[in-house]
């Protein structure tokens, strides 16, 4: 499961307004997510999540297009930010910085309620894993661009498409398994684990011919 986050140190880089607007984000999103849980996830409006929160309508379809995407999506501009996080990595290999990049991304977001919040509401509402799932997919399109960008590729090639799928298989499986882990290990090392685990994996597969 892929949730939008905002991590301490992702808000020490954006100045106070920036600031404030994912503040406002972020209390709309906990808001609609507390009234889904109560009420179910189609059952509140936007006047109540902005009653809620104290904003106006206007304020909230100034930071989502619809009720829907308030449960779940990301915004254009944090998936610009992981683009660019994507691009400014050091790593050489394309798989080795779209790992690097969704390893942070597993840390964040097993430790934001927000996104416990997500899953509780996934837990009772299992209908919704299509939204969830499409998230998923737009967060892989945007790392295979930012892959291929970052090579200055007009579009992305197989290399950059794999990267993106294989970092976000090992993201899934990091999560899933962190999940299960009753210890409740550091989300940081189960993803080195899955990625260690899947890298040998793909070593002993036989070569082709």
């Amino acid at each position: 499961m892929i949730g939008e986050v905002l991590t301490d140190q992702e808000a020490r880089c954006h100045g106070l307004r920036a600031r404030k607007k994912m503040r406002t984000r972020q209390a709309l999103r906990a808001a609609a997510l507390e009234r889904a849980r109560a009420q179910g996830p189609d059952a509140f409006t936007v006047e109540e999540i902005c009653a809620d929160v104290d904003v106006a309508p206007r304020t909230f379809f100034n930071h989502f297009p619809s009720k829907d995407a308030v449960l779940f999506d990301w915004d254009a501009g944090s998936l610009e930010e992981l683009a660019a996080e994507v691009r400014d990595r050091p790593e050489t290999a394309p798989l080795a910085a779209a790992t690097a990049v969704l390893g942070e991304v597993a840390e964040a977001l097993t430790t934001s309620p927000i996104w416990h919040g997500q899953l509780e509401l996934l837990r009772t509402h299992p209908e919704l894993s299509a939204r969830i799932a499409h998230v998923g997919r737009t967060v892989e399109q945007t790392v295979a661009r930012a892959l291929a960008e970052r090579d200055g590729a007009p579009v992305p090639g197989v290399t950059h498409l794999v990267a993106a799928a294989g970092a976000m298989a090992v993201l899934q499986v990091t999560v899933s398994a962190w999940l299960g882990d009753p210890h409740g290990r550091d989300a940081r090392r189960v993803h080195d684990e899955v990625l260690a685990t899947a890298r040998d994996a793909f070593a002993a597969l036989p070569a082709r011919g």
